[in-house]
């Protein structure tokens, strides 16, 4: 009679010779890398505004990419699909109700109901990044989501709530820009973040976590069920992607810092005026010390080889 234990994993394939698909794979992975540098370095600093969304495009393109290879083709649909739903019914939800963000609408368009389609796309590439950036930090935790071991029961509480925690920082160090200067979307009632509620980012946590709980109990069950991880093994040094793109989010508000012209003040929706300047340079603060230092210790354990450990 067989036995499982807490240390059944995987191990990445040896960083020598890869078949040919792989090497594409690699190759287009560091293409997607390549795009959100470039966008995040270059199009602030020319006065270009959308440095975000190429880098979540760019999140979008790798998820394609390297999470069919880890996940398999059913898998990585199945995470757009949770992504996408989940996030439009709770974001439809609060435009609606004020839960669980608060009061606010859209003006961007084209929209799902109330919701513009770009968002939840936004959501399903920012979140495989931030997904495996807490999946990194975790030492490659979705291999070992069982829940006939104890191991296998934390991670699939932990993973989720760690991988929410890494997406809501983006939103920390952004959503006052994108909303209150740029205004693609409008806070009815303002807020002490720029005009932002603390309850957007509270809420934040909450909606991510819950599309990532779904995914990992997904991943979960797949596991229970029979032998193995179900997870696709990939080289250590591809585990950097999605953490460089992830990464990309601050370097972004530092080059938005750095190359704005904006001075003056903005009014958000109740008439409270905010300084623009130190709107800049806040959201550049919150990033280098939320997104920057969970990236570099990412970084650092690929770099150590800590993945290659069971």
């Amino acid at each position: 009679m067989s036995t499982r234990t807490d240390t059944e994993v995987s191990l990445p394939p040896a960083e020598g010779s890869q078949p040919p698909e792989s090497r594409i794979r690699g190759l287009l992975g560091w293409t997607t890398v390549g795009i959100a540098v470039v966008g995040a370095l270059i199009l602030p600093l020319v006065g270009a505004i959308g440095a975000a969304q190429v880098v979540s495009l760019a999140g979008v393109a790798l998820a394609f990419v390297q999470g069919t290879r880890r996940y398999g083709w059913p898998v990585l649909i199945g995470l757009f699909v949770i992504s996408f739903v989940i996030s439009n019914i709770w974001e439809n939800l609060s435009i609606l109700t004020g839960f669980p963000f608060g009061n606010y609408h859209y003006t961007l368009m084209p929209q799902l109901f109330l919701v513009p389609v770009i968002i939840g796309v936004t959501y399903f590439g920012l979140g495989y990044v931030s997904w495996m950036t807490a999946n990194t930090v975790l030492d490659r935790a979705d291999e070992r989501l069982d829940l006939r071991t104890r191991t296998g029961r934390i991670n699939v509480i932990a993973l989720p709530v760690l991988a929410g925690a890494v997406m809501t920082m983006f939103d920390v160090g952004a959503d006052s820009l994108i909303a209150t200067v740029r205004q693609v979307w409008i806070w009815h009632d303002g807020g002490g973040l720029f005009g932002v509620p603390w309850t957007n980012y509270v809420g934040w946590w909450f909606v991510t976590w819950s599309f990532f709980q779904v995914f990992a109990l997904v991943l979960a069950i797949r596991q229970t069920r029979r032998s193995g991880s179900g997870v696709e093994a990939i080289r250590q040094v591809s585990y950097l992607q999605p953490v460089l793109i992830y990464a990309m989010f601050a370097v972004a508000a530092i080059t938005t810092f750095m190359g704005s012209t904006d001075s003056g003040t903005v009014s958000d929706a109740t008439g409270v005026e905010w300084d623009t300047a130190a709107l800049n340079e806040t959201l550049m603060i919150i990033n280098i010390f939320t997104i920057i230092p969970i990236s570099l210790f990412a970084i650092v354990k690929i770099l150590r080889g800590d993945l290659n450990r069971t």
